[in-house]
């Protein structure tokens, strides 16, 4: 092999993982986006889960106070 034959392979090669770590970064840059999106989904749905408990404890507590004000009608009748 001459000199000119190993330049161009240099230059092949050198412009080859040019090429090769740009597509690396665009494809961890649409990684990073797509981890930002699940992140918010994420933060949506731990939103919504306490969201549900909250209502479901509100009414679990509304139905126990009601028990109670039934009982207690209950005991005042039957005396």
């Amino acid at each position: 092999m001459n000199d000119d034959i190993i330049a161009d392979l240099k230059q092949f090669i050198s412009a080859e993982l040019k090429q090769q770590t740009s597509d690396i970064r665009g494809d961890i840059s649409d990684i990073k986006g797509d981890i930002k999106r699940l992140d918010s989904k994420i933060d949506d749905l731990q939103t919504f889960v306490s969201e549900a408990i909250d209502t479901s404890n509100e009414s679990t507590d509304s139905q126990l106070k009601d028990h109670e004000i039934r009982l207690t009608k209950l005991e005042n009748q039957s005396t």
